[in-house]
């Protein structure tokens, strides 16, 4: 049986090392310079995520669950974490770049 304060807590911890995990993985691959204010959002985004999923937890009543069951639902909270910041950050460059091309105009001469 699992204790639901400690259940709280790691789903909580789960979702924050998931969208951290995200944020590394994407600042790794991109070459730019590192940017706290982008990891900080991936936290963020990984907390409010654990946060959602850990209220979820308390409404199935996790004290009633198997340690096994246990570990795939934070296992599911860390992954889901990863997913929401990737959307999150890709959705953000998407309409980034969105602008900049509405931004940009030809013209033409005669």
């Amino acid at each position: 049986m699992v204790d639901q304060t400690i259940a709280f807590i790691a789903q909580i911890i789960a979702g924050a090392a998931g969208g951290f995990l995200s944020s590394w993985m994407a600042f790794n691959a991109s070459g730019e310079e590192f940017n706290g204010r982008k990891h900080g959002n991936a936290l963020i985004t990984g907390v409010l995520t654990g946060l959602a999923l850990a209220i979820a937890g308390v409404v199935i009543d996790v004290s009633q669950m198997s340690i096994p069951q246990f570990g795939v639902l934070v296992l599911t909270t860390f992954l889901g974490a990863a997913g929401v910041d990737r959307l999150r950050s890709s959705s953000g460059d998407m309409a980034a770049n969105n602008a900049t091309e509405s931004k940009t105009t030809t013209t033409t001469t005669k």
